[in-house]
């Protein structure tokens, strides 16, 4: 199946696409093939980087969402994840910090509560903005 395809060498299209709300509502969480492209660009241009330099697996809490999905969990209208343009992962300083090395559009640090996570994107053109919220 499509969900077995590997995006690269550490990372598979089902980590970008299971959601235990999608599950839980039951929300059709499938991308299309242009979504599938954005999501291996996010993951040749950033992620795959940035794991290697890391030397530890990443892991992805948030990535592609249908439009029911992003309402589901409170996300922005205009979300990069949307479009398989993003991915939410555990927060961790050195990851941070690798991450600004690598062709990154946004790189956020999002928190809601004790738990805090970075929101990192693509784009072709990047704008390499840094947030802290």
């Amino acid at each position: 199946s499509t969900y077995c395809m590997k995006l690269t060498s550490h990372f598979t299209l089902a980590e970008f696409t299971r959601s235990a709300k999608a599950l839980k509502f039951d929300i059709d969480n499938t991308p299309t093939n242009d979504v599938i492209n954005n999501l291996s660009m996010l993951c040749i241009n950033v992620l795959e980087p940035a794991r290697i330099k890391y030397g530890k697996p990443i892991r992805i809490l948030s990535g592609f969402r249908c439009s029911a999905l992003n309402t589901a969990v409170g996300g922005v209208k205009n979300s990069q994840h949307l479009c398989g343009l993003a991915a939410d992962i555990p927060y961790n300083s050195s990851l941070w910090s690798i991450l600004h090395f690598t062709d990154f559009d946004q790189l956020i640090l999002e928190h809601k509560g004790k738990k805090q996570w970075i929101h990192v994107s693509w784009s072709c053109n990047c704008r390499r903005q840094v947030i802290k919220l």
